[in-house]
């Protein structure tokens, strides 16, 4: 059994590198800054989900966190956790801040001294035992290479003109090398490009990055990129990396040898393509030309570039189409390990999304629910502690999402629940279909075919309508259907016009947008609104991807051919609906009133604003 020194263990590798991990018979030390940090991580792993059978089986007995901090000397460990420490056979140096404009001070404690603190640990375990493996994440832009690094001077020179951050981590690089040399201990330095997303459900907590660029597209500063064709981003999926590194970890004789991870140029777009494609899902307008990344660099780095808010060191990560990486090593571990290297291009829509999410959700919270993908929408999952219980899929509204929805369905812990982002809202990318309540319908209805088993579908005012038509389509998959005020008949007139509603909800501030939920009976008062919700909403308008999508949905929302459902009468029997009686601007359609209908005394949202009561009654029609 290997024991791994793992730093950087709650960064965005280190997490998917532990979840790799578990999967080893590896016992493995963790450098975290907190108990309630590791906390944090495990829940967010899927470890703390209540489920002993699952976490026995992923063997997490076995990570163990060691309390420190990089920046520190001896990173600040306790004598206990050091002499654990220096017991392991393979160390993983994984840490290290995503801050491209970190100052120098700061950038000198987390790279290049706490490359000197891991130096004086490998050291001892050298002297005492060996140390089978020194694994060190760096970065595909660092100059050292395996054949340079012995002469080194010419290349610290040119360093003069880096920014702190990359100047110190890839000092840091030449530093762990020279030791490894010392020493005479095994080094991989493995050299990542730009990290996105899960390959499966485009999951990218890490911002910076292809973040930057998202961010930057989404503010409409893209209709001239960087480069245009003559430049392209290098991307790998985190998960891809983490795999990698797990499988170095495995190796029982491993040489000193430097691997490059980044997909192919022949298998990439250029950052013309690359933005044009960003801009696709954000619906905006797609680039217009090109300019210099010199130039650019210079802009970026005068006053102008400075109130532009795009920080020049980003260019750093666009390479040159001429330039070419040694990507012999890595494909040679690849193969002899099967693992995947190439990026995903039909997940790329769904990275793009969750990027745009958290962008505009400076802390996206969602504690116990592992973020997953259900045919085309994203999705935000929990065990539950019945495994007989059927599933329960959430749906939510307009000026709503997943997240809304969360107090609701935490009032079902015994079930296993799904709540899924519509197209185009949250982190689902849009579906870009003609119609857009069609888009909508058919992206649930493979949402709900995903699942093994049969669902119980909750859907609430636009998510009870699409709740409705997609039970008419798959009533094979459907175990029960709860429509929680849905909207059932044409919204206003004065919703008609997409453009005239985008440019309303552009301008919405808290105080208007409370006016307006007030006036449309979302809420009863005032004290009725969460302040958690007021905060999603606008948070979400922020996105111009989502601000289009709700525009478009509240006109197609105006026309009668919207509410033409396939066989009513099959869904008034087996259907149960819950509506407010506040709701001023919707009535509940004569032709639904045979359906299984109770009524509370409450507004339009009232999943959103009292979920322990709708739960209630939910559970009184056999949910």
């Amino acid at each position: 059994m290997t024991h791994i020194f793992i730093t950087g263990g709650t960064g965005f590798i280190g997490t998917q590198t532990l979840e790799q991990l578990s999967r080893e018979d590896h016992t493995v030390s963790v450098l975290v800054r907190s108990k309630a940090r590791w906390e944090q991580i495990r829940k967010q792993l899927g470890w703390l989900s209540g489920d002993s059978q699952r976490e026995t089986s992923v063997g997490i007995e076995r990570f163990s966190p060691v309390i420190g901090d990089l920046s520190l000397p001896g990173f600040g460990l306790s004598k206990t956790d050091m002499a654990s420490v220096l017991t392991a056979d393979v160390i993983i140096h994984a840490g290290g801040p995503m801050d491209i404009r970190i100052g120098e001070s700061e950038a000198r404690a987390v790279f290049l001294q706490a490359a000197e603190e891991l130096l004086n640990l490998a050291s001892q375990i050298q002297t005492s035992k060996g140390l089978q493996h020194f694994i060190h994440i760096v970065g595909f832009k660092s100059p050292f290479t395996d054949d340079n690094f012995h002469n080194p001077a010419p290349i610290i020179a040119s360093l003069e003109q880096e920014s702190p951050y990359e100047r110190m981590k890839f000092l840091a690089d030449l530093r762990i090398r020279q030791g490894a040399m010392q020493l005479s201990f095994p080094l991989s330095v493995v050299h990542p490009s730009v990290l996105i997303g899960n390959s499966e459900h485009g999951d990218t907590p890490q911002t910076g990055g292809l973040g930057i660029l998202v961010q930057a597209t989404a503010r409409r500063l893209m209709s001239i990129t960087p480069g245009g064709n003559s430049h392209w981003l290098p991307l790998f999926h985190i998960n891809h990396a983490a795999e990698f590194i797990s499988a170095l970890a495995k190796e029982s004789n491993p040489v000193s040898q430097t691997y490059y991870l980044l997909n192919e140029k022949k298998q990439s777009p250029s950052i013309m393509e690359l933005v044009s494609g960003i801009a696709k899902e954000l619906r905006v307008s797609k680039p217009l030309g090109a300019i210099s990344p010199k130039l650019l660099s210079k802009v970026l780095g005068s006053p102008l570039g400075q109130k532009i808010g795009i920080p020049k060191e980003s260019l750093d990560f666009i390479v040159d189409v001429n330039q070419a990486y040694p990507l012999t090593a890595a494909q040679d571990m690849q193969r002899k390990y099967g693992l995947e290297h190439v990026v995903n291009s039909s997940i790329m829509p769904y990275t793009i999304s969750d990027l745009d999410f958290r962008l505009v959700h400076s802390h996206p919270q969602a504690d116990g629910y592992i973020r997953g993908k259900r045919g085309p929408l994203a999705t935000l999952e929990r065990v539950g502690s019945d495994k007989g219980k059927p599933p329960i899929l959430f749906v939510h509204g307009t000026l709503s999402g997943a997240d809304c929805l969360l107090p609701l369905a935490e009032q079902f812990p015994e079930s296993s629940v799904c709540l899924v982002d519509l197209p185009g809202f949250g982190r689902s990318p849009y579906h870009h279909a003609a119609d857009v309540i069609e888009g909508h319908i058919e992206s649930l209805v493979q949402a709900i075919r995903s699942f093994e088993t049969p669902v119980t579908l909750v859907g609430h005012s636009l998510g009870g309508l699409l709740a409705a038509h997609a039970y008419a389509r798959v009533p094979e998959q459907i175990h029960r259907l709860h429509l929680l005020q849905p909207a059932l008949h044409s919204a206003a007139r004065r919703f008609r016009s997409a453009r005239i509603n985008e440019a309303a909800l552009r301008m919405l501030r808290a105080a208007s947008l409370r006016k307006q939920l007030l006036a449309q009976s979302c809420f009863t008062d005032i004290s009725d609104i969460p302040p958690a919700y007021v905060t999603y909403v606008l948070a979400e308008l922020q996105s111009p991807r989502v601000r289009k999508t709700t525009a478009e949905t509240l006109s197609a929302l105006t026309r009668a051919e919207s509410f033409s459902l396939q066989q009513p009468d099959a869904l008034l029997r087996e259907a149960s609906i819950l509506w407010g009686t506040q709701d001023r601007a919707c009535q509940l359609p004569e032709r639904f009133r045979s359906a299984r209908t109770v009524e509370i005394a409450a507004a339009h949202h009232f999943p959103i604003s009292h979920p322990t009561l709708t739960a209630q009654l939910l559970r009184q029609q056999d949910l």
